[in-house]
């Protein structure tokens, strides 16, 4: 089965994604911050096959924990997505600069949020 880490500071969104994850068959692992989300990958039994991460968190944004991510070899082929409510192309550039893989737009439909997942999954091709 897939694993997907989710890291989402927005408590009713981290629900709503968790679930529509869990809907479409897929394993999930949440934080709310950045430090968590290091900490669900110090402490994972397995690494996720994705991580899709919030750039506009507290204590840790988005940008610094791909940074932590991409700086550790361990982890640092994990494709990473990060989503914005802001779709300033500059926040873009700069998070596919320092290595995400892709960058999801909010407020977003499902469609786009399964495409974003299926271009990223490895484990389903």
């Amino acid at each position: 089965m897939t694993l997907i880490l989710l890291v989402e500071d927005n408590a009713d969104m981290l629900m709503m994604l968790t679930q529509v994850l869990k809907w479409g068959g897929y394993e999930v692992i949440s934080g709310r911050s950045g430090h968590e989300g290091l900490d669900r990958l110090d402490n994972a039994k397995q690494l996720p096959d994705l991580i899709i991460s919030d750039l506009s968190m507290p204590d840790m944004n988005g940008l610094e924990f791909l940074g932590a991510v991409r700086s550790n070899p361990t982890w640092t082929h994990i494709p990473f997505v990060i989503m914005s409510a802001h779709s300033a192309s500059d926040e873009a550039n700069q998070a596919l600069a320092q290595g995400a893989d892709d960058f999801l737009v909010k407020p977003f439909n499902l469609d786009d949020f399964q495409r974003i997942i299926n271009r990223w999954n490895h484990s389903s091709h």
